[in-house]
């Protein structure tokens, strides 16, 4: 959470103008990284080609129906081929699902200078979190690549596909093939587009009307209708206004484009930065209807908004232009404020009126009250922690929670460069709200297109206590992308809502809930919000679920309830996988410790997970042999393997829960796999090792046996 405190976003003062951009001396110790580039404060590349980046805001998961605001959003993969992996955060207000409505769509690119911040961090989410609530608008947040990794114009080349991908959806008949994305298709208005932007951000829109879409059409022959430039980031050879005469050279935006674009013919004379430029395109052919110029006094591009307003009047541009400056505001600040958990009532004043430009209605503003959202935006300086388990979770009293422990996330890809596999995200239920990556391995070339290749189903419950953790992390997407091609099954990972936000037994019923999605695409006319990779491709005579830890515990409860409980279209699980299961009893076993053994933090995270539970850690979905526990030979599956290592502290309850099937008089086939010197889920972490490679093939044998 100290990144928070860090970040300032791309403002600049005059203060800020001696900034170098340093290059490395020699140093005597070879051992040690070298800084080769860097912006104090700002960016700094080393030698081995790592990059530093310390005003990142942190990355944070899209959210179905989120709590504040009821809009939901998820991450997708535009492009994955080299050399343009593109992804983007997509929004949907709160609707109806009866609401035909189709939806203004907003396409936005983030700021950062070109070399810093995500479509994916807090600082976007929280800003356009409340932007789509203001207004019943689509959004496409664009993940575009950053200097100095990628120098421009790639971001540029990146924004122009992904724009040209929102477009194809207006064509049913010519659809993207292998990533088409239902929210455009069903609720986006692609007579009511718009692009925009903030600070570089807004440069691309520039870049967009100006270079791309003036001189290439889009799919479907789609038109920009608007454009919002937010603090627009231009720069001259040439001061105008407030700017500085002398030492342009060290000035800070002149030394952020040399890092954006070390090789820019011009230098910042260069017409993407310069839209004055002496080659530079004339305004008077800027590709849209509308544009919305916003500004702030204090902001060191101020002038130069001011400057591209006035300058695109005097073109002879046949639109309609807007004009709006903040006095008493530095660059950014109205996504800046909300992000740092300030209440900013100008924020939210140019976010309704971003709203307004984008919806026409400039008579009926959105609402203005920030009640309801300013009472998650309290001040840090008044939290207090009122639950904990020090470095795995933190409660604060305003409701806020920290998870130190998360891996970052990150979007799904079409076609792995190392795997092949392919992976994206669909919403399973928008109340509650239930969500999966879906992975599909890379199939065989086929001619008969009547008889596609059948894979077994693995449907999985990710692991982390139940209050950490996610289907869309890092940690878990690179082990599906191993696991999925080296098993050649369909992997639906499951995202189930999170304790203590949602005490148990919240995850049971949306995994539940999960499976019962994912059998209904048995029967084509019974599947609701179908996905076309398990109508084509999936094996309903080979359906499994499986998971690790915390997620093992789901599969026996979830196994339990399918011994009782039909699943649509009379699917029957076939198997199910334990890995490194998570269960407990008041009473120790085999190697755990007697005394304080309640104490111990596999006990206290049941306590704060699951808190009302009847009995504590007695409870039958925790200890699967406490005296209210139906039998195991009730479980509803036909094969199991339990998988466990030696050196996990929940190894023997791993063993007892095997024995403990074993004696019930289950009927099915039974199978341990034990690794020596690893501890708990190395398989996950270390997905690609030696001994994760062994247990991957055991599991391959299990689902294809």
């Amino acid at each position: 959470m100290t990144a928070i405190n860090k970040c300032q976003g791309f403002q600049s003062n005059h203060s800020c103008f001696h900034l170098q951009l340093k290059m490395a001396s020699t140093t005597t110790n070879a051992n040690a990284k070298q800084i080769v580039t860097e912006i104090p404060e700002w960016v700094r590349v080393f030698s081995d080609g790592t990059v530093e980046r310390p005003r990142d805001f942190p990355i944070v998961p899209p959210t179905l129906h989120n709590s504040n605001t009821g809009v939901s959003s998820k991450d997708i993969a535009i492009s994955n081929k080299p050399p343009k992996p593109i992804s983007a955060r997509i929004y949907l207000p709160n609707i109806s699902n009866s609401q035909t409505e189709k939806l203004p769509i907003y396409v936005y690119f983030h700021g950062g200078g070109f070399f810093f911040e995500s479509a994916f961090s807090k600082l976007y989410d929280v800003h356009l979190l409340k932007l789509v609530s203001e207004v019943k608008v689509m959004v496409v947040s664009v993940e575009y690549r950053l200097a100095p990794e990628h120098p421009l114009p790639a971001s540029y080349d990146d924004c122009w596909e992904a724009l040209k991908w929102v477009a194809s959806h207006s064509d049913s008949t010519k659809y993207p093939t292998d990533n088409t994305e239902p929210w455009l298709i069903h609720h986006g208005d692609f007579n009511r587009v718009f692009i925009g932007g903030d600070s570089a951000g807004a440069n691309i829109v520039h870049n967009i009307l100006a270079f791309r879409f003036g001189h290439q059409s889009l799919p479907g022959d789609v038109k920009i209708l608007g454009a919002v430039l937010a603090h627009p980031y231009f720069y001259a050879s040439q001061p105008v206004g407030s700017e500085p005469v002398t030492g342009i050279e060290q000035n800070f935006y002149n030394l952020v484009w040399k890092l954006a674009y070390p090789s820019a013919p011009g230098g910042i004379d260069n017409p993407f930065i310069n839209p004055l430029a002496p080659d530079a395109p004339s305004l008077a052919q800027l590709a849209c209807s509308k544009i919305f110029i916003c500004v702030a006094e204090k902001d060191g591009l101020c002038d130069r908004g001011v400057w591209y307003y006035e300058a695109v009047k005097k073109s002879g541009w046949q639109g309609e232009i807007q004009f709006f400056r903040q006095e008493n505001e530095d660059h950014v600040y109205h996504l800046l404020q909300p992000a740092l958990n300030q209440d900013s009532r100008n924020a939210y004043k140019l976010i309704n009126l971003i709203a307004s430009f984008l919806y026409f209605c400039l008579k009926k503003k959105p609402d203005s009250s920030v009640s309801n959202y300013s009472v998650h935006m309290a001040s840090t300086n008044s939290k207090e922690i009122v639950a904990e388990l020090p470095t795995y979770i933190r409660v604060f009293s305003d409701g806020t929670v920290e998870r130190p422990r998360e891996t970052p996330f990150v979007p799904p890809s079409i076609d792995d460069p190392l795997t092949g596999v392919s992976s994206k995200d669909i919403v399973i239920s928008q109340s509650p709200p239930v969500s999966a990556r879906i992975y599909l391995p890379k199939l065989a070339p086929t001619s008969d297109r009547d008889h596609p290749q059948k894979l077994p189903i693995l449907v999985y419950f990710h692991g982390g206590g139940f209050f950490f953790e996610s289907a869309f992390s890092e940690l878990y997407h690179r082990y599906f992308n191993i696991f999925v091609s080296q098993t050649n099954v369909i992997a639906v990972s499951v995202e189930y809502r999170l304790a203590p936000e949602h005490p148990l037994p919240a995850c049971y019923h949306d995994c539940w809930d999960a499976l019962k999605w994912v059998a209904s695409h048995s029967d084509q006319n019974n599947a609701t919000n179908e996905d076309p990779w398990l109508i084509s491709h999936g094996n309903f005579q080979r359906v499994f679920i499986g998971g690790d830890s915390a997620g093992g515990n789901i599969v026996h409860n979830i196994a339990m309830r399918a011994g009782t409980e039909p699943l649509p279209c009379d699917v029957k699980i076939l198997g199910a996988i334990f890995s490194h299961p998570y269960f407990c009893s008041s009473e120790p076993i085999g190697s755990e410790v007697v005394t304080g053994h309640i104490h111990r933090l596999f006990c206290l995270v049941w306590d704060f997970v699951y808190p009302s539970a009847s009995g504590g850690i007695d409870i039958p979905m925790f200890n699967p042999f406490a005296p209210l526990a139906l039998s195991l030979d009730g479980l509803g599956c036909s094969k199991i393997i339990v998988c466990v290592a030696s050196e996990d502290k929940i190894r023997d309850r791993g063993v007892w829960y095997l024995e403990g099937v074993r004696k019930s008089g289950w009927q099915g086939k039974l199978e341990l796999f034990e690794e020596q010197g690893e501890d708990h889920v190395y398989h996950i972490f270390h997905p690609d090792s030696e001994k994760a490679m062994k247990m991957i093939k055991c599991l391959r044998l299990f689902l294809h046996e």
